[in-house]
């Protein structure tokens, strides 16, 4: 039967993700923004006048998911604070990542996409590097996607901390870390001990308003429960300024969080709906999208120097979309597409030797549902749809080989329906130089399995996994208030998932720096990447600048109670979508903060693109347009927000 066609130039696009989830009804705003108006109380403990050193020493969830110093990660990681995303005004995941080095962010018209060290983009999905929420993974099992511009799973008001660890990180966290590993650790109840409201207006129509409760009660429960909604013209972030045609978006997003002792349950999720109408054709589109995520867990330390882990999670994803196209024959339809999964996991770490430290894991994941169906306009449709179950097993092992000197080796084999078994070792050599002085230096192996739709939802099974090979040298310098690191890297991808019939291989190599940078509430960070990516043929890889820089700057104005933060971000030329030359940009971002500004509560004011720099991203997803207008877009855009907070 035939495929349902998606509409030609000039719309110019082909779908690039048909991630997951029913509309859910736009709540209301006027209860959020009365709670906004409520009188405010005290606020969180102010870190932004700790030392950076103090601020690096928290913990990192390690390979067990066990607390762990990042002084002690053998990889160069990178990490955002809650101070520095409310510094800088960062209002999506997209906005967070994008501050941080080496990641770049591209976009088509509907979804924000990932890519790191030279590889990702539109078409390749977020599927090479993993986020974990709380070490939950947060990627959907239709398209192996995350979720990242305004149907983020997350508000990035909620997030205590963000790191990213690149490398071979699927020696212990598995597929999708192939690339590297996103951990977001989120706040708790005790911080927001209370009723916490906020809401924001901006350019393009955008609406956002958020509403948060937490509280730690005095018998060792704690909770905490938000849900943020947002509104636009249907662009997926703000980064791609107007779109040339009509639309609006909503979107919802929410969040829970419980603990008792040491049982601890999470929920996540979002919903969003887009409609567009294409006056040129006539055409209009609609699509609804999102994904829900429940974890229930336990995590208890033994006397005898064991700690345990078990958890079982449930997902699901739902992708609708429809097109009416009425004056280009069977260029009309539908598409749903829906996935459920689960998983079993339980991890060991045992700490009683003197300087060895052991971690074990064991993980069942079963995916029962996983449809796909189309059908046009003459009542024709293709309806596929697949099972599949994996079976993980993992160790690591770290030795304290001298003082100043530390080894880990770790090995994880994983097991999927029509894969073989497949191992993924990874080693890491640490030494202190000087107490402040550090060199890492590691390799690694990662496997990465084809998703939902790359295997056709069961039409065209895969029968192995890609597999890269990861070296690093990384050395890092921590004195006071003072962090200097600069880490070189070659990675080298073969295996690959429905390549090109000449194309076998990819390879990356490139060279990272990263500065911080404290003194008198002054916080500056700077990074610069120079990078190349190509395949076997010497051909240049899409969606991969050379060169990457970014500076973000942060002065308090007299005093902490007003603080103004720049963020400049540098990207070099790069090949984009339909084979369009992306020429060389340059973004500035101004923020204005002010903490209890207005009537008691938080002004801030946001100024994007300040020098309203070409923005020519979509170019290639415009064919011959008959408005100039809908190329090179100046991309300037603002807003205003307020937040408060009682008990």
């Amino acid at each position: 039967m035939s495929r349902l066609v998606m509409p030609p130039p000039p719309l110019g696009r082909r779908r690039q993700g048909l991630r997951a989830l029913r509309w859910s009804t736009l709540l209301t705003l006027a209860a959020l923004t009365g709670a906004a108006h409520a009188q405010a109380a005290t606020v969180s403990p102010d870190l932004t006048q700790l030392p950076l050193e103090q601020l690096l020493d928290t913990e990192v969830v390690g390979a067990a998911r066990f607390a762990r110093q990042i002084t002690d990660a053998a990889s160069a990681v990178s990490v955002l604070t809650a101070q520095d995303i409310q510094a800088l005004g960062l209002r999506t995941l997209g906005e967070v990542l994008d501050q941080m080095r080496g990641l770049h962010l591209t976009t088509d018209l509907d979804y924000v996409y990932l890519g790191a060290r030279g590889i990702g983009g539109p078409g390749a999905y977020a599927g090479r590097v993993l986020m974990l929420v709380d070490g939950i993974a947060a990627v959907d099992n239709l398209f192996d996607q995350v979720f990242l511009g305004q149907d983020g799973l997350l508000d990035p008001a909620l997030i205590e901390r963000i790191e990213y660890a690149p490398g071979a990180g699927s020696a212990m966290y598995g597929n999708n870390a192939f690339l590297g590993v996103i951990n977001i650790v989120t706040r708790r109840g005790r911080d927001i001990d209370g009723v916490e409201a906020a809401v924001a207006a901006g350019s393009n129509q955008d609406r956002q308003a958020r509403l948060s409760a937490g509280r730690r009660l005095a018998d060792s429960r704690e909770w905490l429960a938000s849900v943020t909604l947002r509104r636009n013209d249907s662009v997926p972030t703000s980064e791609v300024g107007h779109l040339p045609m009509p639309g609006q978006a909503n979107a919802l997003s929410y969040f829970f969080k419980g603990q008792w002792d040491d049982v601890d349950l999470q929920a996540l999720g979002s919903r969003r709906s887009v409609q567009r109408h294409y006056p040129w054709d006539p055409a209009d589109d609609r699509h609804t999208d999102g994904g829900d995520v429940l974890a229930l867990g336990h995590q208890h330390a033994w006397d005898n120097g064991w700690q345990t882990l078990l958890r079982a999670q449930w997902g699901a994803q739902k992708y609708d979309y429809t097109l009416n196209w009425p004056g280009a024959g069977d260029h009309e339809g539908s598409i749903r597409a829906n996935g459920h999964w689960w998983s079993l996991e339980g991890q060991a770490g045992y700490a009683g030797w003197t300087d060895h430290r052991l971690a074990l894991g064991l993980r069942l994941r079963a995916d029962p549902v996983l449809r796909y169906r189309e059908q046009d306009n003459q009542g024709l449709f293709t309806q596929d749809g697949m099972q599949r179950k994996s079976v993980s097993v993992s160790a690591e092992d770290e030795w304290r080989l001298a003082p100043d000197w530390r080894l880990t080796l770790g090995l994880r084999g994983d097991r999927r329906s029509h894969v073989d078994w497949t191992a993924s070792p990874h080693a890491a050599l640490v030494w202190w130089a000087t107490p402040d002085w550090q060199l890492k230096a590691s390799v690694g192996r990662a496997t990465r399995f084809a998703s939902a739709a790359e295997e056709g939802f069961g039409g065209a099974p895969q029968t192995h996994g890609e597999r890269a090979l990861h070296r690093e040298l990384a050395t890092e310098y921590r004195h006071d208030d003072l962090r200097l690191l600069a880490s070189v890297y070659q990675s080298r991808v073969r295996q690959l998932i429905w390549p090109d019939p000449q194309i076998d291989q990819l390879s990356s190599h490139g060279l990272e720096l990263e500065g911080e940078w404290q003194w008198q509430g002054l916080r500056l960070r700077a990074s610069q990447v120079v990078q190349h990516s190509d395949n076997n043929l010497g051909e240049g890889l899409a969606y991969a600048p050379r060169h990457i820089g970014k500076l973000q700057l942060s002065v308090p104005l007299g005093s902490e109670r007003w603080r103004l933060s720049s963020a400049v971000r540098h990207t070099g030329a790069y090949l984009g979508a339909a084979g369009t030359r992306v020429p060389t940009n340059t973004r500035i971002d101004l923020t204005l903060l002010g903490l209890k500004a207005v009537a008691g509560l938080d002004l801030t004011l946001g100024w994007r693109n300040v020098g309203n720099s070409p923005d020519h991203t979509l170019d290639g997803y415009y064919s011959t347009p008959p408005d100039p207008a809908r190329r090179a877009r100046c991309a300037r855009y603002a807003w205003v927000g307020l937040q408060g907070s009682f008990r």
